[in-house]
């Protein structure tokens, strides 16, 4: 076995284990402290302010600009794939709605999804079950933008966004208990369908909601939009063009701030996506600014589905789910 200077291994009875480090940051410090230019190294994370235990970076800095990085996966790994080894087809929804748990319906769907391929069961899920999933994945879209704006614009030096992002992110988090009885890691979507229907009058609710939410976003968005600090710590800030993109394998925001369109809701739709009228939101910046451009207008977009959604439940009562 060839020598991985970013994966040692060792030989157990249980095969090989391999110890994941950062990489080759020790010596890279050592060549910097011999020279004599003005370049710094700085360790960040696993454990940082910034980062919550996410991922650790070696940081080669000039001045303020990054020049290199190095970059550890931190305490991601939680080996979920080999726990669902051990478990029943229901039971693994319960390990995959934790692997973000900023996003754990979107994990349910795409482990749900697959699930029922394999069974072949895809086409008996109701339809009412997966305006369920349609509805409950776009108030959880809202919710995650919400993280991103908020501790985004918070790292940048902006505390009211972030708080009222956190006010919005509430509103939404409300709307999963009624649905679930939780507020984060549901496992409410299930294959075959979802663990339970709406409660009574929850359309209602959720229509209130929207309302709420759509003058709030706006609000939110004179905050930054426009606003001079934020624009010269987010324009051309962060650059990672479409060639970069499609290099690393990078989707979502970050890949349609480049200009491409790219959204599976559109190009490989599931879930009954094909039959909501909605817009895949693009910038062409490729910086920062663009990314969250993206994510304030898809707040509006999400906001649109989800009023579809519901008037396609409430001509839908009495299916099971």
């Amino acid at each position: 076995m060839s020598h991985d200077p970013y994966a040692s291994s060792r030989e157990t009875t249980e095969g090989t284990v391999y110890s994941v480090t950062g990489g080759d940051w020790d010596s890279v410090v050592t060549e910097i402290g011999a020279t004599k230019e003005e370049r710094v190294v700085v360790n960040m994370g696993p454990q940082h302010p910034s980062t919550h235990g996410v991922l650790r970076l070696i940081l080669e800095l000039e001045g303020e600009t990054v020049t290199e990085t190095r970059c550890g996966i931190g305490y991601l790994h939680t080996g979920i794939e080999k726990n669902c080894e051990y478990r029943t087809w229901t039971q693994g929804v319960t390990f995959v709605t934790r692997m973000d748990y900023l996003a754990p319906l979107f994990n349910e769907a795409a482990y749900c999804l697959g699930v029922e391929k394999l069974l072949g069961i895809t086409n008996d899920v109701t339809e009412r079950a997966s305006v369920i999933r349609v509805l409950m994945m776009e108030l959880n879209r809202i919710s995650s933008h919400m993280v991103a704006l908020g501790t985004g614009a918070l790292e940048l030096g902006a505390l009211s966004p972030m708080i009222f992002a956190f006010r919005e992110r509430e509103l939404v988090l409300d709307i999963f208990e009624m649905v679930s009885g939780l507020r984060m890691n549901m496992a409410y979507i299930r294959p075959g369908g979802v663990a339970q229907d709406l409660p009574e009058h929850a359309t209602s609710k959720i229509r209130e909601t929207v309302k709420e939410l759509r003058t709030n976003f706006k609000d939110n968005a004179k905050l930054l939009i426009g606003n001079t600090i934020w624009l010269k710590r987010t324009k051309d800030i962060g650059i990672l063009d479409l060639a970069g993109c499609t290099t690393l394998g990078v989707t979502g925001p970050v890949l349609r701030a480049t200009g491409m369109p790219w959204d599976l809701r559109k190009t490989q739709p599931y879930c009954g996506y094909e039959n909501y009228d909605f817009d895949v939101v693009t910038a062409d910046t490729s910086d920062v600014y663009g990314r969250f451009l993206i994510r304030m207008n898809e707040l509006e977009q999400s906001l649109r589905i989800i009023e579809q959604a519901c008037d396609k439940l409430d001509s839908l009562i009495g299916q099971p789910v």
